[in-house]
């Protein structure tokens, strides 16, 4: 080892905005002069700077280099942890070291409110008491926001079309705001009420924003007016009933704006009226004579689209109503894809983990492994997986895009194998060359733990051992293979194999077929400790 490399501290925190420098000492162990290449691996290239990519450390000597980590302050720098690697190349030798690390990006709040309009009216006759509130988290962690609306008099209540809403770090929210009188008496003077809205983070209660906005409580009519109005009222309704009544028609859109490709609940309600007519250009959306209803409309191509509607009634039709959509253009994620995805070592004993090394293109937003369904993190490109039974598991990986398109890797085999409790401690033959004159060799045999033993020769067959330890005499006239096959309890294998070959293959003489002389010996005189535990297949 000519040289070494440690990294004070391993664990960084920095938050975003500011620059907090690393030190990565180095240790030259070699004979001579080198210079050596810091490379900064798994971080952004806009988070990290290294000032002095190529060190020069003389022999013996221990120096100490700095690099910087500088995440922005915006809401890309999300909060966590993430890994990263120093790798240190020697540009005379080439040897490399590397040392892993943690930047740890510390979160940082900022939750912004705004509402529209600024002041709103309640009149007899008229109200425009519904306001936006716009929430926009600036920080770089999610929140929670419990929405609250305040007035110091007690004179509102508020409504909100959601009490909690959730806020992603760089995202922005609209929140519709119904705000009313408590009290609306018949007879009052005009007054202005002034109101603020309180958003609270959930997570972090000390994260709170507000805004603030008036409204206004206008007077009543006075009891003069009244009973003008009431004598004017009743003129009006007599008129009203006597005249013929004109068709009418009030007609909605849900939503105002959508994608390409998605439908708008067009809702229409008419009076009076014997046919309704609602289009979008040259498309009909509905044209019948039910006076109230819906249907759903999918725009074609993008931009804003008018939907008119006309109610008519005996050659009498209504001023044309309109409602207008803004449909946006349709973005398409890039197609996911896996870069890297391999497993070592691919045949390990059960209860030991592989190491799962994987990488993906930068559409990928979500990976699951199969055939375990664990999820895999883009970000930290490696892990460890333990198999849950034995034998032979195929594990491949599906990836995900924004628009949740999938694709599936390679094919991963990786088997997990059972140690048998069997131990052959000995298993030898009196020779390993047998001259033709001998024709035999004496096997000598000692096993722990074992509940049946066979030996099978090849060319021959299996032939049950009675004792864990002994010898036996065994005829030999060509070249031939012996395996000891020891099985435990759970009839779990453990085998040793020797090869004894013969000088010169002698004349058959009857006493063996095509050169193969099946193993004779006495029948065993102990039974097997279990008859199931017979190798699968049973004896051959």
């Amino acid at each position: 080892m000519s040289f070494s490399i440690l990294l004070s501290p391993d664990l960084v925190a920095v938050e975003p905005g500011a620059t907090i420098p690393v030190g990565v000492t180095i240790t030259n162990k070699g004979d001579a002069t080198d210079r050596y290449e810091l490379e900064i691996e798994g971080i952004d290239s806009e988070w990290k700077a290294v000032p002095v990519p190529v060190i020069t450390v003389e022999v013996g000597e221990t120096h100490t280099e700095k690099f910087f980590f500088k995440p922005p302050r915006t809401s890309e720098s999300r909060a966590g942890n993430y890994p990263f690697v120093v790798r240190l190349r020697s540009l005379e030798s080439g040897e490399q070291r590397t040392i892993q690390g943690v930047l740890q990006v510390k979160p940082y709040h900022h939750i912004s409110l705004e509402i529209t309009p600024k002041k709103g009216f309640v009149s007899p006759n008229r109200r425009q008491n519904t306001f936006d509130l716009s929430i926009v988290n600036l920080g770089n962690t999610d929140h929670s926001l419990q929405l609250i609306g305040n007035d110091p008099e007690e004179a509102c209540t508020f409504e909100f079309e959601q009490d909690q809403v959730t806020v992603g770090p760089g995202q922005q929210r609209e929140i519709e705001i119904t705000a009313n009188p408590a009290n609306t008496p018949i007879f009052s003077n005009g007054r202005l009420i002034g109101f603020s809205i309180t958003a609270r983070s959930v997570e972090t209660p000390s994260v709170v924003a507000s805004t603030q906005a008036q409204l206004e409580q206008r007077s009543l009519l006075s009891p003069s007016t009244v009973a003008v109005a009431t004598l004017l009222a009743l003129i009006l309704l007599g008129w009203f009933i006597m005249m013929p009544k004109p068709p009418s028609v009030s007609l909605s859109v849900d939503p105002h704006q959508l994608t390409e490709g998605d439908a708008v609940t067009v809702k229409w309600i008419a009076h009076d009226a014997n046919s309704i007519s609602i289009h979008a250009g040259d498309d009909v959306i509905y044209e019948g004579g039910d006076l109230s209803g819906s249907k759903e409309y999918h725009p074609v191509g993008a931009g804003p689209i008018t939907i008119h509607a006309v109610a008519s009634k005996d050659g009498r039709t209504t001023p044309d109503v309109i409602a207008s959509i803004d449909v946006k253009a349709k973005t398409t994620a890039p197609e996911p894809s896996v870069l890297v995805f391999d497993a070592v070592p691919r045949r390990i004993k059960l209860g030991s983990p592989f190491l799962l090394t994987y990488k993906f293109g930068d559409s990928v937003v979500k990976a699951v492994l199969s055939p375990t369904n664990q999820p895999l993190d883009p970000a930290i490109e490696k892990m460890y997986v333990t198999p849950a039974v034995s034998g032979i598991t195929d594990y491949t990986v599906i990836v995900y895009n924004a628009d949740g398109k999938t694709k599936r890797s390679r094919t991963i085999r990786v088997e997990a194998y059972e140690e048998s409790d069997a131990t052959i401690l000995e298993f030898s033959a009196s020779s390993l060359k047998v001259k033709p004159e001998d024709g035999k060799v004496t096997l000598t045999w000692q096993v722990t733990n074992a509940q049946l033993l066979k030996l099978q020769s090849t060319p021959g067959s299996f032939v049950p051992l009675p004792q864990l330890q002994g010898t036996l005499d065994v005829p030999i006239t060509a070249k031939t293979t012996f395996t000891l096959m020891a099985f435990d309890s759970k009839n779990r294998l453990a085998t040793k194999t020797i090869t004894v070959t013969v000088d010169t293959l002698p004349f058959n003489d009857g006493g063996s077929v095509d050169g193969i002389n099946p193993i004779k010996s006495a029948p065993p005189t102990t039974t097997p400790a279990s008859p199931g535990n017979t190798p699968p297949g049973g004896p051959r």
